[in-house]
Protein backbone atom coordinates (compact mmCIF):
# COMPACT_ATOMS: atom_id res chain seq x y z
CA UNK A 1 0.00 0.00 0.00
CA UNK A 2 1.58 3.33 -1.02
CA UNK A 3 2.40 5.81 1.73
CA UNK A 4 0.33 9.00 1.64
CA UNK A 5 2.42 12.10 1.07
CA UNK A 6 1.91 15.23 3.12
CA UNK A 7 0.49 17.98 0.94
CA UNK A 8 2.01 20.79 3.01
CA UNK A 9 4.92 21.13 5.41
CA UNK A 10 5.02 24.03 7.84
CA UNK A 11 8.19 26.07 7.59
CA UNK A 12 9.98 27.46 10.65
CA UNK A 13 8.80 30.82 11.90
CA UNK A 14 5.47 31.98 13.27
CA UNK A 15 4.79 35.66 13.80
CA UNK A 16 1.92 36.97 15.90
CA UNK A 17 0.13 40.05 14.71
CA UNK A 18 0.06 43.18 16.89
CA UNK A 19 -3.30 42.42 18.51
CA UNK A 20 -4.78 39.26 17.03
CA UNK A 21 -3.80 36.53 14.61
CA UNK A 22 -0.53 35.10 13.40
CA UNK A 23 1.36 34.47 10.15
CA UNK A 24 2.72 31.14 8.90
CA UNK A 25 4.46 29.79 5.81
CA UNK A 26 3.69 26.31 4.46
CA UNK A 27 5.59 24.51 1.73
CA UNK A 28 3.64 22.75 -1.01
CA UNK A 29 4.97 20.62 -3.86
CA UNK A 30 5.00 23.55 -6.32
CA UNK A 31 4.23 26.65 -4.27
CA UNK A 32 4.45 28.48 -0.96
CA UNK A 33 1.27 28.93 1.06
CA UNK A 34 1.18 32.09 3.18
CA UNK A 35 -1.49 32.05 5.90
CA UNK A 36 -2.82 34.76 8.19
CA UNK A 37 -5.07 33.25 10.89
CA UNK A 38 -7.27 34.96 13.47
CA UNK A 39 -10.34 33.78 15.40
CA UNK A 40 -11.05 30.83 13.12
CA UNK A 41 -10.67 32.91 9.94
CA UNK A 42 -7.75 32.26 7.60
CA UNK A 43 -6.48 34.24 4.62
CA UNK A 44 -4.42 32.34 2.05
CA UNK A 45 -1.90 33.49 -0.53
CA UNK A 46 -0.11 31.12 -2.88
CA UNK A 47 3.24 31.87 -4.49
CA UNK A 48 4.22 29.35 -7.15
CA UNK A 49 7.92 28.62 -7.48
CA UNK A 50 7.82 29.39 -11.20
CA UNK A 51 6.59 32.94 -10.42
CA UNK A 52 9.00 33.89 -7.64
CA UNK A 53 11.56 36.44 -8.79
CA UNK A 54 13.33 37.14 -5.50
CA UNK A 55 13.16 36.63 -1.75
CA UNK A 56 14.78 39.61 -0.05
CA UNK A 57 15.89 39.51 3.58
CA UNK A 58 17.36 42.49 5.39
CA UNK A 59 18.83 42.39 8.89
CA UNK A 60 17.24 44.87 11.32
CA UNK A 61 18.15 46.33 14.70
CA UNK A 62 14.79 45.48 16.28
CA UNK A 63 16.26 42.55 18.23
CA UNK A 64 19.07 44.69 19.63
CA UNK A 65 16.60 47.36 20.70
CA UNK A 66 14.45 44.74 22.42
CA UNK A 67 17.51 43.40 24.25
CA UNK A 68 18.48 46.92 25.29
CA UNK A 69 15.01 47.70 26.65
CA UNK A 70 14.83 44.40 28.53
CA UNK A 71 18.31 45.01 29.98
CA UNK A 72 17.27 48.45 31.21
CA UNK A 73 14.17 46.98 32.86
CA UNK A 74 16.29 44.29 34.51
CA UNK A 75 18.62 46.91 35.95
CA UNK A 76 15.79 49.17 37.13
CA UNK A 77 13.81 46.41 38.83
CA UNK A 78 16.93 44.91 40.40
CA UNK A 79 17.83 48.32 41.87
CA UNK A 80 14.30 48.67 43.21
CA UNK A 81 14.54 45.16 44.67
CA UNK A 82 17.75 46.12 46.46
CA UNK A 83 16.21 49.32 47.79
CA UNK A 84 12.87 47.97 49.04
CA UNK A 85 12.41 45.36 51.74
CA UNK A 86 10.03 42.51 52.37
CA UNK A 87 7.26 41.77 49.90
CA UNK A 88 8.10 44.63 47.55
CA UNK A 89 11.66 43.37 47.25
CA UNK A 90 10.44 39.86 46.41
CA UNK A 91 8.04 41.25 43.81
CA UNK A 92 10.77 43.28 42.12
CA UNK A 93 13.16 40.33 42.13
CA UNK A 94 10.44 38.21 40.51
CA UNK A 95 9.91 40.81 37.79
CA UNK A 96 13.68 41.04 37.30
CA UNK A 97 13.88 37.27 36.87
CA UNK A 98 11.08 37.27 34.30
CA UNK A 99 12.73 40.10 32.37
CA UNK A 100 16.04 38.22 32.45
CA UNK A 101 14.35 35.10 31.05
CA UNK A 102 12.76 37.11 28.23
CA UNK A 103 16.14 38.71 27.54
CA UNK A 104 17.89 35.34 27.36
CA UNK A 105 15.23 33.87 25.05
CA UNK A 106 15.34 36.89 22.76
CA UNK A 107 19.14 36.76 22.62
CA UNK A 108 19.19 33.03 21.85
CA UNK A 109 16.72 33.48 19.00
CA UNK A 110 19.28 35.62 17.21
CA UNK A 111 19.12 38.78 15.10
CA UNK A 112 15.87 40.04 13.61
CA UNK A 113 15.19 40.72 9.96
CA UNK A 114 12.50 41.75 7.51
CA UNK A 115 11.74 39.57 4.49
CA UNK A 116 9.87 40.21 1.25
CA UNK A 117 8.87 37.92 -1.59
CA UNK A 118 8.95 39.46 -5.07
CA UNK A 119 6.91 38.32 -8.06
CA UNK A 120 6.12 40.02 -11.35
CA UNK A 121 2.93 41.57 -9.99
CA UNK A 122 3.47 42.13 -6.26
CA UNK A 123 5.83 42.32 -3.33
CA UNK A 124 4.62 40.57 -0.19
CA UNK A 125 6.10 41.02 3.25
CA UNK A 126 6.69 37.63 4.87
CA UNK A 127 5.94 38.43 8.50
CA UNK A 128 6.79 34.93 9.69
CA UNK A 129 10.40 35.30 8.52
CA UNK A 130 11.50 37.81 11.14
CA UNK A 131 14.47 35.92 12.61
CA UNK A 132 17.62 35.78 10.51
CA UNK A 133 18.50 32.18 11.39
CA UNK A 134 15.20 30.71 10.20
CA UNK A 135 15.04 33.10 7.23
CA UNK A 136 18.42 31.92 5.92
CA UNK A 137 17.42 28.25 6.28
CA UNK A 138 14.16 28.79 4.41
CA UNK A 139 15.82 30.87 1.69
CA UNK A 140 18.38 28.13 1.07
CA UNK A 141 15.58 25.60 0.73
CA UNK A 142 13.55 27.88 -1.53
CA UNK A 143 16.55 28.54 -3.76
CA UNK A 144 16.75 24.87 -4.70
CA UNK A 145 13.01 24.60 -5.34
CA UNK A 146 12.88 27.77 -7.43
CA UNK A 147 15.89 26.64 -9.46
CA UNK A 148 14.18 23.32 -10.12
CA UNK A 149 11.06 25.14 -11.34
CA UNK A 150 12.76 27.92 -13.31
CA UNK A 151 16.21 26.62 -14.08
CA UNK A 152 19.56 28.07 -13.05
CA UNK A 153 20.47 31.55 -14.27
CA UNK A 154 23.51 31.79 -16.48
CA UNK A 155 26.03 34.57 -15.75
CA UNK A 156 24.65 36.56 -18.71
CA UNK A 157 21.05 36.24 -17.50
CA UNK A 158 22.11 37.14 -14.00
CA UNK A 159 23.75 40.36 -15.18
CA UNK A 160 20.61 41.31 -17.08
CA UNK A 161 18.38 40.84 -14.05
CA UNK A 162 20.80 42.21 -11.45
CA UNK A 163 19.54 45.77 -11.83
CA UNK A 164 15.91 44.71 -11.54
CA UNK A 165 16.58 42.72 -8.38
CA UNK A 166 18.48 45.63 -6.83
CA UNK A 167 15.56 47.93 -7.56
CA UNK A 168 13.20 45.42 -5.98
CA UNK A 169 15.30 45.39 -2.80
CA UNK A 170 15.12 49.16 -2.53
CA UNK A 171 11.40 49.42 -3.20
CA UNK A 172 10.16 46.31 -1.39
CA UNK A 173 8.86 48.07 1.68
CA UNK A 174 7.30 50.95 -0.27
CA UNK A 175 5.53 48.76 -2.79
CA UNK A 176 4.15 46.49 -0.10
CA UNK A 177 1.40 48.92 0.82
CA UNK A 178 1.46 51.34 -2.09
CA UNK A 179 -1.81 50.10 -3.57
CA UNK A 180 -3.65 49.66 -0.29
CA UNK A 181 -6.30 52.32 0.31
CA UNK A 182 -6.28 53.97 3.75
CA UNK A 183 -8.71 52.38 6.15
CA UNK A 184 -11.78 54.32 7.22
CA UNK A 185 -12.00 54.87 10.97
CA UNK A 186 -14.23 56.78 13.35
CA UNK A 187 -13.05 59.46 15.73
CA UNK A 188 -14.69 58.28 18.94
CA UNK A 189 -11.49 57.03 20.58
CA UNK A 190 -9.67 60.25 19.74
CA UNK A 191 -12.56 62.35 21.02
CA UNK A 192 -12.64 60.39 24.29
CA UNK A 193 -8.90 60.94 24.61
CA UNK A 194 -9.15 64.69 24.11
CA UNK A 195 -12.10 64.92 26.51
CA UNK A 196 -10.08 63.04 29.13
CA UNK A 197 -7.23 65.53 28.65
CA UNK A 198 -9.57 68.44 29.36
CA UNK A 199 -10.85 66.60 32.44
CA UNK A 200 -7.24 66.05 33.49
CA UNK A 201 -6.51 69.77 33.24
CA UNK A 202 -9.55 70.53 35.41
CA UNK A 203 -8.45 67.96 37.99
CA UNK A 204 -4.95 69.46 38.05
CA UNK A 205 -6.45 72.94 38.48
CA UNK A 206 -8.47 71.67 41.42
CA UNK A 207 -5.35 70.09 42.90
CA UNK A 208 -3.53 73.38 42.37
CA UNK A 209 -5.81 75.17 44.83
CA UNK A 210 -6.91 72.33 47.09
CA UNK A 211 -4.79 69.33 48.08
CA UNK A 212 -6.64 66.15 48.98
CA UNK A 213 -5.96 62.45 48.53
CA UNK A 214 -9.26 61.99 46.67
CA UNK A 215 -8.20 64.50 44.03
CA UNK A 216 -4.83 62.77 43.69
CA UNK A 217 -6.46 59.37 43.18
CA UNK A 218 -8.92 60.84 40.69
CA UNK A 219 -6.07 62.43 38.75
CA UNK A 220 -4.17 59.14 38.69
CA UNK A 221 -7.18 57.30 37.28
CA UNK A 222 -7.60 59.96 34.59
CA UNK A 223 -3.92 59.73 33.67
CA UNK A 224 -4.09 55.95 33.34
CA UNK A 225 -7.20 56.25 31.18
CA UNK A 226 -5.43 58.79 28.98
CA UNK A 227 -2.44 56.44 28.55
CA UNK A 228 -4.71 53.59 27.46
CA UNK A 229 -6.70 55.81 25.10
CA UNK A 230 -3.65 57.34 23.44
CA UNK A 231 -2.27 53.88 22.63
CA UNK A 232 -5.65 52.84 21.22
CA UNK A 233 -5.81 56.04 19.18
CA UNK A 234 -2.33 55.53 17.74
CA UNK A 235 -3.15 51.95 16.76
CA UNK A 236 -6.41 52.99 15.10
CA UNK A 237 -4.94 55.88 13.15
CA UNK A 238 -2.15 53.75 11.66
CA UNK A 239 -2.64 53.60 7.87
CA UNK A 240 -6.00 55.33 8.18
CA UNK A 241 -7.70 58.29 6.54
CA UNK A 242 -7.43 60.41 9.69
CA UNK A 243 -6.51 64.05 9.15
CA UNK A 244 -2.88 65.01 9.66
CA UNK A 245 -3.81 67.58 12.29
CA UNK A 246 -5.36 64.91 14.52
CA UNK A 247 -2.42 62.58 13.93
CA UNK A 248 0.01 65.26 15.06
CA UNK A 249 -2.07 66.12 18.14
CA UNK A 250 -2.31 62.44 19.08
CA UNK A 251 1.45 61.97 18.83
CA UNK A 252 1.98 65.19 20.81
CA UNK A 253 -0.36 63.79 23.47
CA UNK A 254 1.69 60.59 23.57
CA UNK A 255 4.87 62.63 24.11
CA UNK A 256 3.20 64.77 26.78
CA UNK A 257 1.95 61.74 28.71
CA UNK A 258 5.41 60.19 28.53
CA UNK A 259 6.93 63.33 30.03
CA UNK A 260 4.21 63.39 32.67
CA UNK A 261 4.93 59.79 33.67
CA UNK A 262 8.65 60.53 33.92
CA UNK A 263 8.03 63.56 36.13
CA UNK A 264 5.63 61.49 38.23
CA UNK A 265 8.35 58.91 38.88
CA UNK A 266 10.75 61.67 39.86
CA UNK A 267 8.22 63.07 42.34
CA UNK A 268 7.67 59.58 43.72
CA UNK A 269 11.36 59.14 44.48
CA UNK A 270 11.52 62.64 45.96
CA UNK A 271 8.80 61.65 48.42
CA UNK A 272 10.62 58.39 49.17
CA UNK A 273 13.87 60.17 49.98
CA UNK A 274 12.10 62.76 52.10
CA UNK A 275 10.00 60.18 53.95
CA UNK A 276 11.90 56.87 53.97
CA UNK A 277 9.77 55.58 56.83
CA UNK A 278 6.67 55.39 54.59
CA UNK A 279 8.38 53.97 51.49
CA UNK A 280 6.79 50.55 52.06
CA UNK A 281 3.30 51.90 52.73
CA UNK A 282 1.58 52.73 49.46
CA UNK A 283 -1.39 54.48 51.06
CA UNK A 284 0.87 56.76 53.07
CA UNK A 285 2.88 57.43 49.92
CA UNK A 286 -0.26 58.52 48.07
CA UNK A 287 -1.24 60.80 50.96
CA UNK A 288 2.26 62.30 51.03
CA UNK A 289 2.11 62.99 47.29
CA UNK A 290 -1.34 64.55 47.68
CA UNK A 291 0.07 66.97 50.26
CA UNK A 292 2.62 68.31 47.77
CA UNK A 293 1.69 71.83 46.73
CA UNK A 294 2.77 74.01 43.80
CA UNK A 295 3.78 76.57 46.41
CA UNK A 296 6.47 74.23 47.72
CA UNK A 297 8.96 75.16 45.03
CA UNK A 298 9.35 76.84 41.67
CA UNK A 299 9.82 73.41 40.09
CA UNK A 300 6.47 72.19 41.41
CA UNK A 301 4.78 75.37 40.25
CA UNK A 302 6.26 74.91 36.78
CA UNK A 303 5.11 71.30 36.66
CA UNK A 304 1.54 72.21 37.58
CA UNK A 305 1.39 75.02 35.03
CA UNK A 306 2.91 72.77 32.35
CA UNK A 307 0.38 70.01 33.05
CA UNK A 308 -2.63 72.32 33.10
CA UNK A 309 -1.68 74.19 29.93
CA UNK A 310 -0.60 71.11 27.99
CA UNK A 311 -3.69 69.06 28.84
CA UNK A 312 -6.03 71.94 28.09
CA UNK A 313 -4.36 72.92 24.81
CA UNK A 314 -4.09 69.36 23.51
CA UNK A 315 -7.62 68.49 24.57
CA UNK A 316 -9.26 71.58 23.08
CA UNK A 317 -7.25 71.52 19.85
CA UNK A 318 -7.97 67.81 19.45
CA UNK A 319 -11.71 68.23 19.93
CA UNK A 320 -11.78 71.17 17.53
CA UNK A 321 -9.83 69.19 14.92
CA UNK A 322 -12.16 66.20 15.32
CA UNK A 323 -15.19 68.37 14.58
CA UNK A 324 -13.93 69.41 11.16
Amino acid sequence: MPTALKEYTRLPGKKKNFLIGYYELWLGHDHLLYIFSRFGIEDYKRFYFKDIQAVITRKTTKGKIQNLVLSIFCILFSLMALYFKGGWSALNWTITGLMAIFLLINWLRGPTCVSHLQTAVQTEKLHSLYRLKSAIKIMNKLRLLVEQAQGILSPEDFRKTEVKISAAKLSAVQTETADLPPKQIGKKVHQFLFAILILDSLATCLDFFYNHVTITLFGSIISMAACVLVIMALVRQHRSNLENSMRIITWATFAYLGINILIGYILYFVVVFRNPEISHNQWEMIKAISRMSPNDSTLMMSFYIFSICSSLMLGLSGLIASRR
